[in-house]
């Protein structure tokens, strides 16, 4: 459960910097930002899936 607060948070964050740097100006880092935020989440996701492989993976070795 911890985990998609943490996502929703990285989700806000990139938003509100997003919206922050399209109004002064700055498209291409505010789409950089929106990557790296994309990235991050993905990270993440990316580390859950592997624990669940390997939680799978011991469950069926003998």
């Amino acid at each position: 459960m911890e985990i998609i607060f943490k996502l929703a948070g990285i989700g806000l964050i990139t938003s509100i910097v997003n919206q922050i740097l399209k109004y002064c100006g700055k498209e291409e880092i505010a789409s950089i930002t929106t990557l790296a935020g994309l990235i991050i989440s993905l990270l993440m996701v990316l580390d859950l899936i592997q624990s669940l492989f390997d939680t799978v993976k011991s469950l069926f070795i003998f």
